[in-house]
């Protein structure tokens, strides 16, 4: 069971640290996208994302490895859905979708999977405020929806689809961290070093495409650089800081302004369109979030074992 001494109002250093973190997780999504026009293939960018991760962070691995294998098989292969599985299905779904929505759909529907495992699972209680935030970004996502649904044509839905598989994983990677008890390093030491070893069965087996070889330096040093320097290493550690700074609750609500930020990146870098319901069901799901986050200024938050 977590348990919080208490949230700032305000601190220069954990809000540095988390629009750091935002403009990482933006960045991520985008290439993503920019990956669709590319040679590169959705291997190329795991390969980038997990194996410079998992060079830096072996010593760690290492290091804990008596304490590692204590959380048992379960919990480790949770954390480990946060990784190559999430990843590709991260990529699957910006090949039908803006990334507007991935932004949206993913950060924004994670906490309705995380409180709903934790309530059927783990019998934790439900606060009305939560209820509410969680019926907020069910609005939201509907609105969001609505138009793809009513235009099969566009296989938006494809992509909708896999950015909901891809939460529902990230839900079961964040119960895992919080109910293991392991750090943040640990965890990405054991999250990438999985995902590089299920990358290296699936490239021997000619299971997945991989054009690395083929793509010169210039195009392949942007998303080394968004991919593994920085989702893959600072993006870890700047969320860190800000959970520490800020505390896990307001940094869970400042996290839902990234369906905003690539909406709004989407526009001039990838020459994506913003359209009135992508706008209001980006707005309302960042709204149900916040609430369901438990947002509040001065807040003194009790003991909880999950959050959003």
């Amino acid at each position: 069971m977590d348990q919080y001494r208490g949230e700032p109002t305000f601190n220069v250093t954990g809000s540095l640290a988390m629009l750091a973190t935002l403009l990482i997780w933006v960045g991520f999504l985008l290439s993503l996208r920019a990956e669709n026009q590319s040679l590169l293939t959705p291997t190329d960018l795991a390969v980038m994302r997990f194996g410079l991760p998992a060079l830096l962070f072996l010593p760690v691995l290492i290091k804990s490895r008596h304490k590692l294998t204590k959380i048992g098989v379960g919990y480790s292969l949770m954390i480990m859905l946060g990784g190559l599985p999430f990843f590709y299905l991260i990529s699957l779904g910006t090949g039908y979708a803006p990334a507007a929505h991935a932004g949206a759909l993913v950060p924004g529907t994670a906490p309705l999977f995380v409180t709903g495992l934790a309530v059927l699972v783990y019998k934790e209680p439900l606060p009305q405020s939560r209820l509410a935030g969680l019926t907020v970004i069910l609005l939201g996502v509907t609105v969001l929806l609505g138009t793809a649904l009513l235009n099969l044509e566009q296989n938006y839905w494809r992509g909708h689809l896999a950015f909901l598989a891809a939460s529902l994983l990230w839900a079961f990677y964040t119960l895992a961290l919080r109910i293991s008890g392991i750090g943040a390093l640990e965890a990405t030491a054991l999250l990438c070093t999985g995902s590089v070893s299920g990358l290296g069965l699936l490239i021997s087996g000619d299971i997945v495409q991989s054009n690395l070889a083929s793509v010169s330096w210039q195009e392949i040093w942007p998303f080394l650089l968004i991919q593994g320097v920085g989702a893959g290493i600072i993006g870890g550690i700047t969320y860190g800081i800000a959970i520490r700074r800020l505390g896990a609750e307001k940094t869970a609500a400042l996290g839902s302004f990234t369906p905003a930020l690539a909406a709004m990146a989407a526009i001039p870098v990838l020459g994506e369109q913003m359209t009135t319901s992508t706008l209001i069901g980006v707005l309302v799901i960042m709204l149900g979030v916040a609430l369901a986050s438990g947002l509040r200024l001065g807040r003194r938050p009790g003991k909880k074992l999950i959050e959003a």
